[in-house]
């Protein structure tokens, strides 16, 4: 008699951590590790409106913009070659000028 009661114990201990292990949330999914986005680069144009003035770029205020004036991280500095139509080593207001209309006419990518 004692191995039938051992044997029922057993059995209605298992009957009921099934239920218990059927009845659990089911685990959450795991967590998705953050992709790393790197930041676009920063646009050669500047939004419109936002240019540095003529004056304000011109520091010796001499009426010329020379390479010196810029930093290197100036759209200017990086063309100034090419900008500086005439040759003379300073960007005229008129150089600047047609230099900003060839940039905003370019597509946009």
């Amino acid at each position: 008699m004692k191995t039938n009661q051992l044997l029922l114990l057993s059995l209605a201990m298992s009957a009921t951590l099934f239920a218990t292990a059927c009845n659990r949330d089911p685990a959450p999914p795991p967590a998705e590790a953050p992709v790393a986005v790197e930041p676009a680069p920063a646009p050669m144009t500047p939004a419109p409106g936002t240019e540095m003035s003529f004056a304000d770029m011109d520091k010796n205020a001499d009426g010329g913009i020379s390479m010196d004036e810029l930093t290197a991280g100036d759209m200017l500095h990086q063309t100034f070659t090419a900008t500086d139509t005439d040759g003379d080593g300073k960007l005229s207001p008129a150089e600047v000028d047609k230099h900003r209309a060839d940039m905003a006419a370019m597509p946009a990518n």
